[in-house]
């Protein structure tokens, strides 16, 4: 079993940062030669796996294409400079607030969450509206919501499976993810046994689900009890802050 457990001095090393990267191509069975096959264009193979029954028949084959076009991992999506800058306004919103274990939806253990309208640090605003531009395109039904979700799991904690509700946001949900690496594990809602996906998400990576994906795929991010996940890679996450992006909720409610 191969363990990373990436520490923050680890990684304001950007040297070490590309030679994990590139470890991670080595242990997907990705070729690379160089690290700009990494970065800015991300392999998505080298961060999604799919898992499905044995017989691939056409309708998975179409599955796989459907979940591939409606999500996506943008690595390096933010600097180091730039998560620290966010993480210290972060820090100040949730300075007073506890961590839980119960959420008002059993959704979420182990965590503290916030809401930010306005980011005070012009950087930060500057920041998360790159990202929103990069988030909502042409293809947004409706207008992104103001205010941002602010998550901060401990490193014991986890989000169980859930499908957001259709009555708080759109087609779209986004999330950066600070301070950690997660593991992300989605399914089908139908056939969850069938058709599974578990998604890589490097630290100050951006995730986007969208449309079909986002309709009818579960979500969670999964603690450090879970199984391996990437062949014999263990990811060992540490406390986690997400930044989660959606847009309005349509009028016309679709699932």
């Amino acid at each position: 079993m191969f363990f990373i457990n990436l520490s923050y001095k680890e990684f304001i090393n950007p040297r070490f940062f590309a030679l994990t990267l590139s470890s991670y191509n080595k242990f997907f069975g990705i070729l690379s030669s160089t690290e700009h096959n990494i970065f800015p264009s991300v392999n998505q193979s080298a961060y999604v796996r799919h898992t499905i029954s044995k017989i691939k028949s056409d309708i998975h084959i179409n599955e796989q294409k459907q979940f591939d076009s409606s999500f996506t991992i943008i690595t390096d999506a933010v600097s180091i400079d730039e998560e620290s800058l966010l993480v210290i306004e972060i820090e100040k919103s949730l300075k007073h607030l506890r961590y839980q274990n119960d959420h008002w939806d059993n959704a979420i253990h182990g965590y503290r969450e916030t809401e930010i309208v306005t980011w005070k640090d012009p950087r930060n605003l500057n920041i998360m509206q790159r990202l929103s531009s990069r988030v909502f395109t042409d293809k947004s039904s409706t207008n992104p919501m103001q205010r941002v979700h602010i998550l901060d799991l401990l490193n014991n904690g986890y989000v169980k499976p859930h499908i957001d509700s259709v009555r708080f946001c759109g087609n779209i949900i986004a999330g950066l993810s600070l301070l950690s690496d997660s593991v992300m594990r989605l399914a089908n809602e139908n056939v969850p046994d069938v058709y599974t996906v578990y998604a890589l998400l490097p630290r100050r990576s951006l995730y986007i689900m969208k449309d079909h994906v986002r309709y009818k795929y579960t979500h969670e991010i999964l603690n450090n009890g879970a199984p391996s996940i990437f062949n014999d890679m263990h990811i060992v996450r540490q406390r986690r802050i997400s930044i989660v992006m959606r847009n309005e909720p349509s009028t016309e409610i679709e699932k």
